[in-house]
C-alpha cells in the first residue's frame, strides 16, 4: 500500500507517460505535475522513486542526476485504477438517517394499510 506522497508521485508519473513505453523526465517535470508542489523537492522525489522501484511499481532504465528513464509496471496501473474506482464510490455520510427514514416509511405504509383495511371494509 502506498502513502499519499508516493501515490501522488505515481499519479504524476502516470500523467507523464504514454502507454507502456519508457519515458525520460526530470524531477522538475514531476514536481510541476503534482498538486502540492511545495511539499516536494528533488531529493524527496528521488527517495519516492527509489521506493516505487523497490516495490515494483515502476521500472527504472537509467538515472542521472535529476533525470529518470522509467516505465510504469502493470502493478502501478492496477493500483491507479483501484484508487480511481474507490474515489468514485462514496458512502452515505449518515447511514443512520437512511435506516431511520426506511423504518419511518415502513411504519407509515403499514399504518395506511391498516387504516384502509379496518375503516373501509
Amino acid at each position: 500500500m502506498l502513502d499519499k506522497k508516493s501515490y501522488a508521485v505515481l499519479k504524476a508519473l502516470s500523467k507523464l507517460t504514454e502507454g507502456s513505453a519508457y519515458k525520460v523526465v526530470t524531477a522538475d517535470e514531476i514536481i510541476s505535475n503534482l498538486a502540492q508542489k511545495s511539499q516536494y523537492d528533488a531529493d524527496s522525489i528521488k527517495q519516492i522513486i527509489d521506493f516505487l522501484e523497490k516495490q515494483e511499481y515502476i521500472n527504472i532504465k537509467f538515472f542521472e542526476e535529476n533525470t529518470y528513464c522509467y516505465s510504469l509496471s502493470p502493478k502501478a496501473r492496477i493500483c491507479l485504477e483501484q484508487e480511481g474506482s474507490k474515489q468514485k464510490i462514496k458512502k452515505s455520510a449518515k447511514p443512520f438517517l437512511n435506516y431511520l427514514y426506511t423504518a419511518l416509511a415502513a411504519f407509515v405504509g403499514s399504518m395506511i394499510a391498516l387504516f384502509i383495511f379496518f375503516y373501509l371494509f
